[in-house]
């Protein structure tokens, strides 16, 4: 009786043992497939997809310094979740095993969370274990960036950097503000998901009005004629409001398209022409204020490293001339973007992974001179710049104000769209002509009706301006100490014109007009009226 007794209790025994064999089993090879599955994933960047397989795996095994690493690397790769990879990755780090760059990763963690200090130090013992020499310089320019938010951040300037709000940003990813000269409306571009669309998100552009208490209505997605490609996004407006640029991507290259205003909508972008988009992959864009110049971006084989800037004069005969690098002391080894030349023609704002950053893209200005040469280009500074990706940055008229977009701690998520208000900033001195003209009894203007705007000492047309069809608005930007010939006109025939005159101690200025033209016999009706300004 004993003896079965203990036979059933080694019976019950062994019986576990093979179950608990079994599960064992299981859940190594349930390991084994979630980890080769998320490895599958994680080699093709697809990390939202990975995680799930990774986090399988770490449940049913977490001992290995290797998948805490896999999750610290896929948090890191999926947009806005990067402080969530911190913990894996600091995890990982005790193991003697982990990967070297697992404190490269660290550091940016640190970086981007203004740790300085501490990813300076991660960043120092990754290094250790580098040995090609583009990785050197890499950790190396890293470390420097680190030294130089420091400085900056202990000397920040008086901007104030203000989030534009739930009508624009939302928890995707919203950027490339493009403001017209009134600043009364905002296009952009986002990310976030269109009707039931799932899986992967592309980029369309957008639109928010200036309602009339300042604040911004919700955003509305432009039809398909500006929104016609794989991946659309908004880069540049001419400050009369009559040219928009984009850059779309039809799944195999992303250029540079330029569209105008249609009846109700804008007519579908085309290619501005030279050699902007050869070779392709052309992308942020602007103009000079008088038309002559485009500025653009593009990673060609003949410049100075990633991304450059170039440039495109206007010829004779109306089209582009083929492009040419804006030169080193505005271009580095690393990827610059988003140039924008303000109105003044000589002030030149852009973002660079290069020059004396502080993180990510840093937003700088240079000055263009008489010469033709470019000033060394100035960081400007915290808060506006972040040891994030701060780009697309455009300057009011009036240089109080700017729109930008960055991916800083604190938005809703992913980039986001901010404005900027600039107390200690002077005034630009500009003098911008806005007005309407339009014609008696409501009838539609002629779209042959432009103005044409003349210096009257050289003799130079600097800047030829079409009224806006639907409201015949128009605007003139012109620079002081200038006498200028203003020449309304109805294809070449001329019907109206008049001198003004801007000394050379002008501030920002804002001349009105209100121009009622007989449809009959061209007779023009004027109304003048002078201010400093509309500061929103």
């Amino acid at each position: 009786m004993y003896i079965c007794r203990s036979m059933r209790h080694i019976y019950l025994l062994f019986f576990c043992v093979l179950v608990y064999a079994g599960a064992c089993a299981q859940d190594k090879g349930s390991y084994g497939k979630d980890f080769s599955q998320g490895n599958s994933l994680l080699l093709e960047k697809k990390y939202a997809q990975a995680l799930p397989c990774f986090m399988r795996a770490y449940k049913t095994d977490s001992s290995a310094a290797n998948i805490s690493y896999k999750i610290g690397r896929c948090y890191f790769g999926i947009p806005g979740k990067r402080d969530s990879a911190l913990a894996y990755f600091e995890r990982a780090q005790r193991d003697a095993s982990s990967p070297h760059n697992t404190n490269y990763y660290i550091g940016i963690i640190y970086q981007h969370q203004s740790k300085f200090g501490e990813a300076i130090n991660s960043f120092k013992a990754f290094r250790q274990f580098v040995l090609a020499k583009d990785s050197l310089a890499e950790v190396d320019h890293r470390i420097e960036q680190c030294s130089n938010a420091r400085m900056f951040v202990m000397a920040p300037n008086s901007a104030r950097v203000v989030n534009m709000g739930d009508s624009i940003n939302n928890g995707y990813s919203d950027y490339n503000p493009v403001v017209p000269a009134d600043e009364n409306s905002v296009i952009f571009t986002s990310n976030r998901p269109v009707g039931n669309a799932m899986g992967d998100l592309h980029s369309y552009i957008y639109i928010s009005t200036r309602k009339s208490d300042s604040s911004w209505s919700s955003a509305r997605m432009f039809d398909k004629s500006l929104n016609g490609m794989i991946e659309n996004e908004s880069s540049f407006i001419t400050a009369d409001g009559q040219q928009l640029f984009i850059s779309g991507n039809n799944g195999k290259t992303t250029s540079v398209l330029t569209s105008f205003p249609g009846e109700n909508s804008w007519d579908v972008p085309q290619d501005p022409g030279g050699d902007i988009n050869n070779p392709p992959h052309a992308g942020s864009v602007c103009v000079s204020p008088d038309g002559n110049t485009l500025y653009f971006v593009s990673e060609r084989p003949d410049g100075f490293g990633g991304k450059d800037i170039w440039r495109c004069v206007k010829l004779p005969n109306g089209k582009w001339s083929l492009a040419v690098n804006l030169g080193n002391t505005i271009n580095t080894p690393y990827n610059e973007e988003t140039p924008f030349m303000h109105s003044d023609g000589k002030t030149f704002f852009f973002s660079s992974e290069g020059h004396t950053g502080i993180g990510g893209y840093d937003i700088f200005f240079t000055q263009l001179l008489d010469n033709g040469k470019w000033v060394e280009p100035f960081n400007l500074g915290y808060p506006i710049n972040s040891p994030d990706d701060d780009t697309h940055f455009s300057l009011s008229l009036d240089g109080k104000r700017a729109y930008f977009s960055s991916d800083r701690p604190g938005g809703k998520g992913g980039m986001d769209i901010y404005e900027i208000f600039m107390p200690g900033s002077g005034e630009k001195p500009l003098t911008v002509i806005k007005g309407q003209v339009l014609l008696s009894g409501g009838n539609a203007l002629p779209d042959a009706v432009h103005i044409v705007a003349t210096d009257n000492v050289s003799g130079v047309i600097v800047g030829d301006f079409k009224p806006v069809k639907t409201t015949g608005d128009y605007t003139i930007i012109v620079p002081p100490g200038k006498s200028y010939t203003l020449s309304y006109q109805n294809d070449t025939k001329e019907f109206y014109n008049e001198v003004i005159e801007v000394p050379s101690d002008a501030g920002y200025k804002e001349i009105r007009k209100a121009l009622t033209l007989s449809p009959l016999t061209w007779k023009v009706t004027a109304v003048d009226t002078l201010s400093n300004g509309n500061h929103h």
